[in-house]
């Protein structure tokens, strides 16, 4: 199992937050489908999604693929519409923020000075790594929707203990 998050503001974050908010570059692949399969999971907390960059009007292919293969609901896949950070009201304090990729951190930072919790979110895994845009990056859409799940069901996991690493 991977280490716990060296940021020990991680585990408080979990603790307290009041919802979570998933970012990545145009959401229509990661935050989505994050957003998508968190729901389709049960997360208790509300929860959504937003781009950083770009601003898009609808999933793309791939990324309903993948969220029919898993059994998302698609009433819930179709009912969903990209949304860019900009057009968002202001986050409440305790949102929990977790980004694909650094860009999306710095872009959200830019645009919500002060905000609270904000992280990575291969961090839930221990990992301060990116999870790379298979649109811009050329990456695998597999691998970024397997990377993309195991970090959402984890979250879910360190929800469920408080936010620290279940035994």
């Amino acid at each position: 199992m991977p280490p716990v998050s060296a940021r020990p503001h991680l585990e408080q974050a979990l603790r307290e937050a009041s919802g979570v908010r998933f970012l990545c570059t145009g959401n229509v692949v990661r935050s989505a489908f994050a957003e998508l399969y968190a729901r389709h999971l049960g997360l208790a907390l509300p929860v959504d999604s937003a781009a950083t960059h770009y601003e898009n009007t609808r999933l793309i292919r791939p990324t309903r693929d993948a969220l029919a293969v898993r059994g998302v609901d698609p009433a819930l896949v179709a009912g969903f519409r990209p949304r860019p950070i900009w057009s968002l009201p202001p986050p409440e304090p305790r949102l929990l923020v977790l980004a694909m990729a650094p860009l999306n951190l710095e872009a959200w930072r830019r645009f919500h000075p002060g905000h609270g919790p904000s992280f990575l979110l291969r961090e839930i895994e221990g990992v301060a790594e990116a999870i790379a845009d298979p649109v811009l990056d050329g990456t695998d859409f597999g691998e970024a929707f397997t990377a993309v799940g195991r970090c959402v069901e984890r979250l879910l996991e360190r929800l469920q203990t408080g936010g620290s690493a279940p035994s």
